[in-house]
């Protein structure tokens, strides 16, 4: 099952179920890390942050196969590239972040809407347009929903 990545109401509602201590099904992260990972790569989708594309120009068929053709969900225990450990914390609480998020997703929709035809980098990915960053979100926020147990 994957989450609607359009339906923002239900994303922010699971979110603000989450425990300040819960434990992941695996992994490191804690609950305002990931939410804060979230944010990052919603920043990217959105152009208020911007890393250039790690991925060879020949294994890009591939994983953008994986991300934005296939059903098949990311594996547990799947690092991004070049994280290793994790990042201090940005916002001063689980619920900043999650209010920080929620700001990001809509910047995310207002960008595209004022540019439909644009492409924005994904950093294993490149460039990308509207529709295969929802369905990269898609993938990528259902893989961290059900680390913390908010999907099953």
């Amino acid at each position: 099952m994957f989450l609607d990545f359009e339906n923002k109401t239900d994303l922010i509602a699971r979110l603000q179920t989450l425990n300040v201590d819960q434990q992941p099904e695996w992994g490191i992260m804690t609950p305002q890390h990931m939410v804060e990972h979230l944010i990052v790569s919603t920043k990217m989708s959105n152009g208020g942050f911007v890393i250039p594309c790690r991925t060879p120009k020949e294994h890009l068929p591939k994983y953008r196969a994986f991300f934005l053709d296939a059903d098949a969900e990311m594996d547990r225990g799947i690092k991004a590239g070049g994280m290793e450990g994790l990042l201090d914390l940005r916002y001063p609480s689980l619920e900043a972040a999650i209010e920080k998020l929620e700001s990001e997703i809509d910047k995310f929709h207002q960008f595209f809407e004022n540019n439909p035809d644009a492409k924005i980098v994904n950093p294993v990915l490149d460039e990308i347009d509207y529709s295969d960053w929802k369905r990269f979100h898609k993938k990528h926020f259902t893989h961290h929903f059900k680390q913390f147990g908010l999907i099953k």
